[in-house]
């Protein structure tokens, strides 16, 4: 870029850049104005970096489609003996290489999200380019998608300084396409094997969001789908294309998930994960299996990821015939006061009543359960009575045998219940000697709706279940917004009193008892 040129209107700049790339493809007298934009790709303003990105994809997806480019490299012998032509072909080359770094040095660090979204459109226009007239041995497979360069756009866009998410959201729509969904799984896993092993499992935060924020945009198809939307057409169409076989999108998708999912995740991150893995991510795995280790850690862990991991091994145990033997040991520990305190206390419940709607459930762990809420019951805030006193009734539906619970009324107190509420065995807890004296307790609660949910317990329970879903997301404000509109139902005495002191009232004469007559309006 010369120095009249630095000193002129942007504009005019970008406008003088339009009619060189317009010339450079006109005629070959005019090549050296590649190598002007190239300068101009690395000014500072954005107005001339963004018509340098546009002219250079423009030049290069047209001179790819000439077959002029060549990145091949020749023996000096052979250089010697080249032709011009080939000579100017070799030069283009190299030309093309300075281009894609410019292009993926702008994608990976210019602080304005409209270039990098510039620069990363460029650059998949000639993924298509290249991958339709090659200038080398692409590296793909026999659908010749140059996975070399694609792998280098990957590795830009899972930076471990940059949040990458704006530009990662532009990447989202080419995963229509079957081959660019493949080989970003593929790309992704190799970028992960690398940065993993460079920072010994604790990548940055901010590459690890970048990584997540691009697996949970990938939309997987599902069985039946027909796999031929390709971004790059095979040059042979019967050749087999890993694209097209849904066998090798899964296990592309389940390489890449593991080899994130071995990462030190941050707490946040760990959360999200675990709130979609059960829906976007077991299903599309060749072997769910595969995610017993990173579920059953994070079961482990306590809390809200605890919690949180209840999801993905529900659907591991009920429909990949998981065998976890201390599952309900585990689960029994989660029920603590602290549970009705968390974000995700709706979900737990939910969960927790599906693990416990099996009927074959031995009577004694039902009872530990049972006399878990009940105690639970007594520190829960008011809002979270009504479900609880629910779960437990739907308990003693399914499991008949533990109804002598409700009718024992040896234990009143904390002094003489046999219970033992530490014991984190829930088969030696000793739950079946108790009795529910917390759930009688709160047949005196203050407000209306608690004291009769609990009165229900101490009757014949009807066969049918109580839906708890109604309970589960219940607040405060919702409770006594309903008892404020609810009407008056105050007690009124038959007769109408005559007086205020009986019937011999000194003020009758001064004070009216009798109500009011409410006049008619008359229609004229």
């Amino acid at each position: 870029m010369s120095a009249d040129d630095a000193k002129s209107d942007p504009r005019t700049v970008a406008a003088d850049i339009k009619r060189k790339a317009k010339e450079v493809l006109q005629s070959r007298e005019h090549a050296n104005n590649i190598t002007d934009i190239l300068e101009t790709a690395q000014s500072s303003e954005d107005v001339v970096v963004a018509a340098s990105l546009s002219a250079l994809q423009k030049i290069f997806c047209t001179l790819l489609g000439r077959k002029e480019v060549y990145r091949g490299k020749l023996k000096s012998s052979d250089e010697e003996l080249a032709d011009p032509k080939q000579q100017y072909s070799r030069w283009l080359g190299q030309c093309y290489m300075d281009a894609l770094d410019i292009l993926l040095v702008h994608l990976s660090t210019h602080n304005n999200s409209d270039i990098k979204e510039l620069a990363l459109l460029a650059l998949l226009k000639l993924i298509s380019a290249e991958g339709k007239h090659p200038t080398s041995k692409s590296g793909g497979d026999q659908s010749n998608f140059p996975l070399r360069l694609f792998q280098l756009i990957i590795d830009k866009l899972m930076s471990c300084e940059t949040d990458q998410s704006a530009v990662i959201g532009r990447f989202q729509d080419y995963f229509q396409y079957d081959d660019i969904r493949l080989f970003t799984f593929v790309s992704l896993h190799k970028n992960l094997r690398t940065v993993t092993k460079e920072f010994t499992r604790q990548p940055p935060d901010t590459y690890l969001h970048n990584v997540h924020t691009l697996l949970s945009q990938v939309q997987m198809p599902v069985e039946g789908d027909q796999l031929n939307n390709l971004y790059v057409s095979p040059t042979d169409p019967d050749a087999e294309c890993r694209a097209k076989q849904m066998k090798e999108q899964r296990r592309a998708f389940t390489n890449a998930w593991l080899s994130f999912l071995k990462n030190k995740l941050p707490t946040s991150l760990y959360r999200q994960v675990l709130l979609t893995l059960d829906q976007a991510v077991i299903p599309h795995m060749s072997s769910p299996k595969l995610l017993i280790d990173f579920l059953t850690q994070s079961y482990n862990v306590g809390g809200a990821i605890s919690l949180l991991a209840l999801n993905g091994l529900f659907t591991l145990i009920y429909k990949h015939n998981l065998d976890y033997p201390d599952f309900f040991r585990k689960l029994y520990a989660l029920f603590e006061p602290s549970v009705f305190h968390v974000k995700y206390t709706a979900r737990f419940f939910h969960l927790s009543d599906v693990f416990l709607t099996s009927t074959h459930i031995p009577a004694y762990l039902a009872a530990a359960f049972i006399k878990r809420l009940s105690r639970l019951a007594l520190s829960a805030p008011v809002q979270s009575l009504q479900m609880v006193l629910v779960f437990i009734s739907n308990l003693l539906r399914r499991h008949p045998n533990c109804q002598v619970l409700v009718h024992r009324g040896s234990a009143e107190g904390l002094g003489s219940d046999p219970y033992d509420a530490s014991e984190p065995d829930p088969a030696k807890c000793k739950a079946m000697d108790s009795s529910l004296w917390e759930v009688k307790s709160l047949q005196a609660h203050f407000h209306p709706a608690v004291s009769q949910a609990a009165g229900v317990l101490g009757k014949p329970l009807s066969p049918l279940e109580e839906d708890l879903s109604q309970y589960l997301e219940l607040y405060t404000s919702e409770m006594f917004e309903k008892d404020l509109t609810k009407p008056d139902q105050v007690p009124l005495e038959f007769h109408v009193p005559k007086g205020l002191f009986g019937s011999k009232d000194q003020f009758l004469d001064i004070w009216e008892t009798e109500p009011p007559v409410k006049k008619q309006k008359t229609v004229t």
